[in-house]
C-alpha cells in the first residue's frame, strides 16, 4: 500500500491535513486480546476488536477521536481484485474512501451508497448459523437515492468455502423481516431474494434483481438456516450494481 496509494502527494496531504495517523500490528491485537481480556485493553484496540475486527494483513480504519469507527476496508479486498471495474487508479479508490469517511458515510461498515460515477461496490462480510435459538442477522445498508430517474438494481451473491449456508433478503430499509405462518420463507414485504444459497453447491452464486422507478434507500438482510450445525460462521461476498434507466 505505502508503494501505491501512499506515494500519491494527494493523498499524502489530504492524510495530514484531515487525519492523526498511526498503525497497530494485527498481532500485538491478538495478544492483548488473550493476556487483557476485551475489558481491560486500550479504548483504541478496544474500538477495533469490537468492529468486526477482520485479522487481515492490513486494514484500514478510520476512527474519530470519540473512538468511534466511521470507516473500515481490509485493504487486499478494497484494493485489489475488486478495485472499480471503470480502470479507477487504486489511490482514486482508497481517496473516495477517506472522503467517504469524513462525510460520514461509513464506507466499509456495511452501508453503501451507489451513484451514477460509482454503480458498483462489494462488500466482504460474515453470517452465522443460529444457536442457542436465537437468530442471526446481517445486514448492508444499499442507498441508491442518485438515481432519481430509476433504474435495476442487482445483486451477485458468493458464498466461502465453509460449511454454512445462507439466505439473503432485499427489503425496504423501514421493513423488518418477517415469515409466514409456517416460518419458512419472508412475506410480502420482501422485493427479492436468494434462497439456500450454498445448499446444493458451494459453488452456487445467487443473484437478485430489482427494478426502481426512483432510487430509495434498501437493506440487504443475510442469515443462516438452522438446518446447519448450529454456530457454523461462513463468508460471503455481496456485488451492488445499478443500471440507470
Amino acid at each position: 500500500m505505502r508503494a501505491v496509494v501512499l506515494s500519491d502527494d494527494r493523498i499524502i496531504n489530504y492524510l495530514n491535513e484531515n487525519y492523526i495517523n498511526t498503525w497497530i500490528r494485527t498481532i500485538e491485537l491478538k495478544r492483548l486480546l488473550e493476556t487483557m481480556g476485551h475489558k481491560q485493553m486500550p479504548p483504541l484496540a478496544r474500538t477495533i476488536v469490537s468492529n468486526k475486527w477482520r485479522r487481515g494483513p492490513v486494514d484500514t480504519w478510520i476512527i474519530t477521536p470519540e473512538l468511534e469507527t466511521i470507516g473500515h476496508i481490509p485493504v487486499n479486498d478494497y484494493l485489489g481484485e475488486n478495485r472499480r471495474e471503470d480502470g479507477t487508479l487504486e489511490s482514486e479508490n482508497y481517496l473516495l474512501f477517506l472522503k467517504d469517511a469524513i462525510a460520514a458515510k461509513l464506507p466499509g461498515l456495511g452501508n453503501i451508497f451507489l451513484t451514477p460515477d460509482q454503480p458498483s461496490q462489494t462488500v466482504l462480510d460474515v453470517f452465522r448459523t443460529p444457536e442457542y435459538g436465537h437468530q442471526e442477522y446481517t445486514v448492508v445498508v444499499i442507498d441508491t437515492t442518485a438515481f432519481e430517474n430509476g433504474g435495476t438494481l442487482t445483486i451477485d451473491m458468493e458464498l466461502g468455502i465453509d460449511k454454512a449456508y445462507g439466505s439473503f433478503f432485499l427489503l425496504d430499509a423501514d421493513h423488518k423481516l418477517s415469515f409466514d405462518a409456517d416460518n419458512k420463507r419472508p412475506d410480502a414485504n420482501m422485493f427479492d431474494g436468494a434462497h439456500d444459497i450454498g445448499w446444493y453447491d458451494p459453488r452456487e452464486i445467487g443473484q437478485m434483481m430489482h427494478r426502481f422507478e426512483k432510487g430509495q434507500i434498501y437493506k440487504l438482510v443475510g442469515m443462516g438456516w438452522a438446518s446447519n450445525e448450529k454456530g457454523n460462521v461462513n463468508a460471503y461476498q455481496a456485488k451492488f450494481t445499478v443500471e440507470e434507466d
